[in-house]
């Protein structure tokens, strides 16, 4: 170790000399990401919203909280169908509407904590009741969220004898890099825990409501907002395709630097590097580099293992961007050069995946894509481990509807997994319905075995000599 440090040092140092020598050209410009929906658009949600709601109950009130203050010091993350309603990612915030004639909002508020010089040296500048944050974020008013219990007595007292229903967030709720299933059963798992037991925080409003109304119909929102955010606007559409964009994007750059000997945290680690240089926010879901046996492991993220010459690595990793999330899965060989096995079983899946993106048009059903997923894989001598199709939006697996129709947002993502071989394969896009047909928002990096091996054989940003400035 002592003879080797010095040496290291040298090598950087001539490396830094060098670049420093030699004339460097003027940086490329990075494309700048798109902007966050505007807010005409989320009051145009809480709109239909409340059409809806009142189809349903003439006298009704919607209440949505939003997340509670984080206990840790990580970013903030909002719940989804919050942030689909309001667009606003900051805690402790609540909203209630209350629907009008023809579809009008009576009441269309969004309440915030007061201001905090505390807060505000520590966090920054948050939203605070009054005129400006209504103009700011396109809401009708915005109060203060601890009058929110004086709020709901007013709301919630008896009109002609009869309380007006309450529409309410019942089930946990999602946030990043989750989705409302897995939501869902982690809040069982936690209120089933014989030494926790505690309920979700939206089973506690509805019981602490209840106990203060005690005659108050409480009804699901979920099954009134959920149908609605499998169509996406022409905005999200936006979001969606650049977000897929930079996922293929960092996984080629991930792919190109892929080497025996390095580690499977490595190429996680370079695609990251490309996600945040293209203004991506957090990951959509824990990022999954799996080489050799791992690739069977569906939902791997240690991403500890050191690559060998003969592994197949199953990259799955993709961003949210304004918290909209893509998916995407490549699978590749470490050394850049598929064995005759690996090609075979690569060949195979993306042949599959190519006959199942050309049944994805409108009118086609998520369980039609299903069946024929398993039965091409049981053809071709594989199991159907997994299913190929689910919807994409805020959460990486978004409210799924079967029948598809123009606008919406899906993964087609067949995958094989030969265990007793030691190497699984999954091709995964994000795809777009489009009125005849659709669009593959992340086609444009290869899935064939030639077509991988010629962008493995290009350079990769890890490979720039040490010091080099772009």
């Amino acid at each position: 170790m002592r003879r080797t440090a010095p040496a290291c040092l040298f090598v950087l140092l001539a490396a830094a000399l060098t670049a420093q020598a030699a004339p460097t050209p003027a940086p490329a410009p990075l494309p700048a990401p798109p902007a966050p929906l505007a807010g005409e658009e989320f009051r145009a949600r809480r709109a239909e919203l409340a059409r809806r709601v009142r189809a349903l109950a003439p006298e009704a009130v919607v209440l949505v909280r939003g997340a509670g203050k984080q206990a840790d010091m990580g970013p903030f993350v909002q719940d989804q169908d919050f942030l689909y309603l309001s667009g606003i990612a900051e805690p402790d915030l609540a909203l209630l509407l209350v629907p009008g004639e023809a579809g009008a909002l009576a009441r269309d508020e969004l309440l915030v904590p007061p201001f905090s010089r505390f807060a505000a040296t520590w966090d920054g500048n948050f939203l605070a009741p009054g005129e400006a944050t209504a103009q700011r974020t396109g809401f009708a008013a915005a109060g203060n969220v601890r009058g929110l219990q004086g709020l709901l007595d007013e709301l919630l007292a008896p009109r002609e004898g009869r309380r007006p229903v309450l529409f309410t967030l019942t089930e946990p709720a999602a946030r990043l890099g989750s989705t409302p299933g897995k939501a869902e059963e982690a809040g069982k798992a936690i209120a089933g825990d014989r030494f926790d037991g505690r309920p979700s925080r939206e089973a506690a409003l509805v019981a602490r409501l209840r106990e203060r109304f005690p005659d108050l119909e409480v009804q699901s929102l979920e099954r009134v907002l959920h149908p609605l955010r499998p169509h996406k606007s022409p905005g999200e559409i936006e979001l969606l395709r650049c977000s897929a964009q930079i996922a293929a994007e960092g996984i080629a750059e991930a792919m190109r630097a892929a080497r025996p000997g390095r580690y499977e945290y490595h190429l996680a680690a370079v695609a990251r590097y490309v996600f945040s240089l293209r203004g991506a926010g957090p990951d959509a879901y824990a990022a999954i580099v799996g080489a050799g046996p791992n690739g069977c492991i569906l939902h791997y993220s240690a991403l500890s293992r050191q690559l060998q010459e003969d592994d197949l690595i199953v990259m799955d990793y993709a961003p949210v961007l304004h918290g909209y999330a893509s998916d995407v899965t490549r699978t590749f060989p470490a050394s850049g050069r598929f064995t005759d096995a690996q090609r075979k079983l690569v060949q195979d899946v993306h042949e599959i995946q190519q006959a199942l993106l050309a049944d994805v048009k409108p009118g086609a059903r998520l369980s039609a894509l299903g069946g024929k997923c398993a039965r091409l894989l049981r053809e071709r001598g594989y199991r159907s481990d997994h299913g190929p199709c689910h919807h994409v939006g805020l959460a990486v697996h978004d409210p799924s509807v079967d029948v598809l129709e123009p606008g919406m947002v899906i993964t087609v993502e067949p995958g094989a997994y030969l265990r007793n071989q030691g190497m699984g394969c999954r091709i995964e896009d994000t795809v777009l319905v489009t009125a005849d047909g659709h669009e593959n928002l992340s086609g444009h990096l290869p899935s064939a075995p030639d077509a991988i091996e010629a962008l493995m054989r290009e350079r990769s940003v890890v490979d720039v000599p040490v010091g080099f400035v772009r």
